[in-house]
């Protein structure tokens, strides 16, 4: 039988057991072969199970790029990403709808460099604390904790990965389409699983993720690690996308009232109204004074769980942000356009002759501004919790959340929000949400799918319709478009799976 010989093969376990890189502030120490506890805990600090997550190798996603946050000029999208042979076409190709987006005959970074090579790792961690052959009385609690935090990493991982690579998610059918497959074995002698369908994911996540819940740390040394909290506002996003709205209150509830209970709100939130600029002269260069100095750190006050994300969606260099997503912040009273929606020259040059020129531009400055998450942050559990009860007719609570959250966005003197309809009142947390949420990558895509399922509501949306120049592209978010293929690389090994190469034309 052939064995695993796709690309993540590189991420075997001798490469998760060679010496850990330097993550951030965090030096691990573990040994060459890690032979206790204490060395596979240091595993979990490796830079790989946060650095590429759904990232291309420059730090964009092209994931982004099918959204409705972000849009393309003529010059930026036919000059510096297609004329140009941008190193990272597939994003205009993505935004002009037009597959394959990536070459299928080279490396898929959202497999090798992302989901596969960080699952390596807590694959590692369970199979080699699982597998030691006495684990000391006193070190019980802690390879519980350890356990707890690898398993809810992998869970949480695939079940994003799994949604990439598959269609719209519909609770109460079949599910069957095959997506990705689920590995588990750190074994790389052992032969390659088959694909999972997505309703197995589902099941397969959930459980990671539930088993995860008891031994979950209250407390862990750095946000890349899953604590408690953590683990509960996985959970609530999880039933997002089963429409149990029940169990993504209850989830997210606990995790909320738990994070605030000892600082109240102040601890997991910046308070907009006391920003300033550290050269009010300047403020497209200029860094945000904020009640602390992490603004900008992983270890931002609002950061629940890190994983990398596209920082530089909205700015010249990428894209600019989209007429529909800025038209969502109030330019007069909420302090997130004042300081993210700053005006700086836009794409600019000359091309056989032909000058395209953007002009001043209003770009989206949040990526360099503060730190960004495609995990979770502390505003973002609230909104699920804001969700939760609007979708079950909660309206009273569902608007309290809401409030709370603007009067550390919105300036004093912005008009508090008062309770309507119920699809009114959903309506107001899903702009707040798109709000929160960081402009590219998945999230945003993700809620594009399961709002498909929202026939004729105010948020729902049937497709996404992109303009370069005096050019239109749209798609059917419930397609194939919204749909990421396998890459040759790794179906030419993996002939099982009965999944037809791709022969397009890249």
């Amino acid at each position: 039988m052939r064995k695993l010989r796709f690309i993540i093969i590189i991420l075997t376990a001798g490469m998760a057991m060679s010496s850990c890189n330097k993550f951030l502030d965090v030096k691990p120490k573990g040994k060459l072969i890690p032979s206790e506890v204490v060395d596979f805990d240091h595993l979990l600090d490796h830079t790989w199970t946060v650095q590429y997550i759904f990232l291309d190798n420059n730090g964009g996603s092209m994931v982004g790029y099918l959204n409705d946050n972000i849009e393309l000029s003529e010059g930026m999208g036919k000059i510096a990403y297609k004329a140009n042979n941008h190193p990272n076409v597939d994003r205009f190709y993505a935004y002009t709808f037009r597959k394959p987006y990536r070459n299928p005959n080279t490396s898929d970074y959202f497999w090798d460099w992302g989901t596969y090579r960080a699952v390596t790792y807590y694959n590692n961690i369970i199979d080699g604390i699982t597998g030691l052959k006495a684990i000391g009385s006193e070190d019980q609690q802690f390879a519980r904790s350890v356990l707890a935090q690898a398993r809810s990493a992998r869970g949480f991982q695939y079940f994003l990965h799994n949604m990439l690579y598959g269609p719209v998610y519909k609770p109460g059918t079949a599910n069957n389409t095959r997506t990705i497959p689920y590995l588990t074995n750190s074994d790389i002698n052992a032969p390659m699983v088959d694909l999972s369908t997505q309703e197995e994911v589902f099941k397969l996540a959930a459980n990671d993720m539930h088993s995860a819940l008891p031994d979950a740390p209250a407390t862990t040394n750095w946000p890349s690690r899953a604590n408690k909290t953590a683990v509960q506002a996985m959970l609530a996003y999880y039933h997002l996308f089963t429409r149990r709205y029940d169990s993504v209150a209850h989830y997210a509830n606990l995790a909320w009232t738990g994070a605030t209970a000892a600082g109240g709100p102040d601890k997991v939130l910046y308070n907009y109204n006391q920003f300033t600029w550290t050269n009010p002269a300047n403020p497209v260069s200029s860094t945000i004074k904020a009640q602390d100095n992490f603004l900008e750190a992983v270890n931002s006050r609002e950061i629940l769980l890190y994983r990398s994300e596209d920082r530089g969606a909205g700015r010249s260099s990428s894209s600019y942000p989209s007429e529909e997503f800025t038209a969502l912040f109030d330019a007069a009273a909420d302090l997130r356009y004042t300081y993210f929606f700053l005006t700086a020259p836009g794409y600019k040059t000359t091309y056989n002759d032909v000058t395209y020129d953007d002009g001043q531009r209003v770009q989206y400055y949040r990526g360099s501004k503060t730190q960004l998450t495609s995990g979770f942050t502390y505003p973002e559990v609230l909104l699920m919790r804001a969700e939760a009860y609007a979708r079950t007719g909660k309206l009273a609570e569902a608007i309290a959340d809401l409030n709370l959250l603007r009067r550390y966005r919105f300036k004093p003197e912005a008009p508090q929000l008062t309770v309507g309809t119920q699809d009114e009142v959903i309506a107001e947390v899903l702009k707040e949400r798109r709000r929160e949420l960081p402009a590219s990558g998945i999230k945003r895509f993700l809620d594009l799918k399961r709002f498909v399922l929202d026939a004729g509501k105010p948020w729902q949306k049937t497709k996404v319709v992109h303009k370069l120049g005096t050019e239109t592209y749209e798609a059917a978010i419930d397609s194939d478009a919204f749909i990421l293929n396998i890459a040759n690389t790794i179906l030419q090994y993996n002939p099982h799976w009965n999944v037809p190469l791709d022969n397009r034309t890249f």
